[in-house]
């Protein structure tokens, strides 16, 4: 059995293997540690190269498996497993070796990974006092973006997989097996620490992030950078349960704290033609003739319409929206579809009257461009949550009303009641901030008991994973008709 996780980082380089090759192996043909970090300008070079991993592994497979198994988009194309995530009734996840989109899940896993891994190299050779600039004048610049994508690598562990390793520059885990794996929790607990970190160094405009590190139209403060890793707590601690009752247990305190210090408007990654910051699946839903806009939220749009399209070549096709009293992005950001072209034999389920359109240039080879990855509405809604929680209804609808819901859906204003208030917040995710944070939509779905019944709520450790571990098959996984116990698999529904 080979040696896992991160073994020895003063003797070694540390790297991510692909996807089909054994899970975060050492390299004994690297050159040493010592050498590949030894000056400031090549450990500078790597640290900027961190968000740029990162966004790509997460805006990636799992982004599209979350949007249809969240019933926010639609699509019966078998790419990285949607199908099957999207099936009626739900199946489990296909979590073994041989499944055909097995990298689905640890592809992004493995890429975390690689962004965690790095930034510990980079944080060892800062501690072991390498200087980067003269003397050292941009150690806390490196520092503090190393600590950012750990704390957001961890971040994205813990909203997406049941469990996960805590590796760092001093944590390390010699001939790790899977019983090392550490509960959701106690990943995003992780997560918390490395953004304090980070949000700790990057106060009072100290150092200034170079624009391409972070795909930004120009380069960004350390106060700017405070704010989204403010904010990416907020998100984390919010989205992190699995049903209500979690939800219920949530520490709002904690999120009020992030989310005040927060973004104070959209942080936009710039597309540029999938060079640096690729969102591979911004492309996959916006092409023409793949997703469409799942009935749920045609129905949230326009009650007037199904929430459903039934499963029978008869169901009539629902025609335009004509109500007056519809959230007006039906128009602005939704277009109407007289015809669908997804297979019928998939399942009629899957056919809509309508598609997203707002962000169509993301299909538009090669997309360049401003893509939100956190938009203000989504720091906003912790806002509210936090209120509506608390007990501050008069503030959680405050903050509603003044935001997307009216000034761009144009709906009344929501009343300061608790049930409409939490309507409300859910309107918004599901609507104003698709295609922005990756799994958002899943993760409302999932905290309020919303998914299909036999939806998996997280994804198990990848097959690949355990093989390289020597787990005996067949792997556990999550989800489908016997996997509806509401803490892996979800045994509510909306429908």
């Amino acid at each position: 059995m080979k040696n896992i996780i991160v073994k020895t980082l003063l003797t070694g380089f540390v790297f991510l293997t692909s996807c089909t090759q054994d899970f975060e192996v050492l390299n004994e043909n690297q050159p040493d540690f010592l050498k590949v970090y030894a000056t400031g300008s090549d450990v500078k070079n790597v640290a900027g190269g961190l968000f740029s991993s990162f966004y790509l592994a997460n805006n990636y497979t799992t982004t599209c498996l979350f949007a249809v198994a969240a019933d926010n988009l639609s699509l019966s194309y078998t790419t990285f497993g949607m199908r099957e995530m999207s099936w009626e009734p739900r199946n489990s996840w296909n979590n073994t070796t041989g499944y055909a989109y097995e990298s689905s899940t640890s592809y992004p896993f493995n890429q975390m990974y690689k962004v965690i891994n790095t930034a510990s190299l980079v944080i060892k050779a800062l501690d072991n006092g390498v200087e980067i600039g003269k003397d050292g004048v941009d150690n806390n610049l490196v520092r503090a973006f190393a600590r950012f994508n750990m704390g957001i690598a961890y971040g994205t562990l813990a909203l997406t997989f049941d469990k996960a390793f805590i590796v760092d520059e001093k944590i390390t885990l010699e001939n790790a097996s899977a019983a090392d794996a550490k509960i959701y929790s106690e990943i995003a607990a992780q997560a918390i620490l490395y953004l304090d970190e980070a949000i700790s160094l990057s106060g009072g405009d100290s150092f200034t992030i170079p624009a391409d590190w972070m795909g930004t139209a120009g380069d960004l403060s350390s106060s700017a950078l405070k704010q989204y890793a403010n904010s990416w707590a907020a998100r984390i601690l919010s989205n992190l349960p699995r049903n209500s009752n979690e939800l219920a247990a949530v520490n709002w305190q904690d999120v009020k704290k992030y989310a005040d210090a927060g973004v104070t408007s959209d942080f936009n990654v710039v597309q540029d033609g999938f060079k640096r910051f690729p969102h591979y699946a911004g492309y996959y839903l916006t092409s023409p003739g793949w997703s469409v806009l799942d009935m749920y939220v045609v129905n949230k749009l326009d009650p007037t319409m199904p929430s459903h399209w039934e499963d029978n070549a008869s169901f009539p096709a629902p025609p335009v929206s004509t109500n007056p009293n519809a959230d007006k992005r039906i128009e602005t950001d939704f277009a109407y579809l007289p015809s669908n072209n997804l297979p019928a034999d998939r399942g009629y389920y899957h056919w809509s009257n309508y598609r997203f359109k707002r962000r169509d240039f993301l299909s538009v080879w090669p997309p360049t461009g401003p893509l939100p990855e956190l938009m203000l509405a989504e720091n906003d809604m912790y806002k509210a949550e936090v209120a509506a929680y608390t007990g501050d209804l008069s503030g959680a609808a405050a903050i509603i009303n003044a935001g997307t819901r009216t000034t761009r859906g144009q709906l009344p204003s929501v009343a300061a009641n608790l049930e409409d208030i939490k309507e409300a917040i859910h309107h918004e995710r599901i609507i104003e901030m698709i295609l922005t944070g990756s799994g958002l939509q899943f993760f409302q779905m999932r905290k309020r008991n919303l998914l299909q019944k036999g939806t998996p709520l997280h994804f198990p450790l990848p097959a690949k994973i355990l093989e390289t571990f020597g787990e005996s098959q067949p792997f556990y996984t999550f989800g489908g008709p016997s996997g509806q116990d509401g803490i892996n698999g979800s045994n509510g529904g909306w429908r």
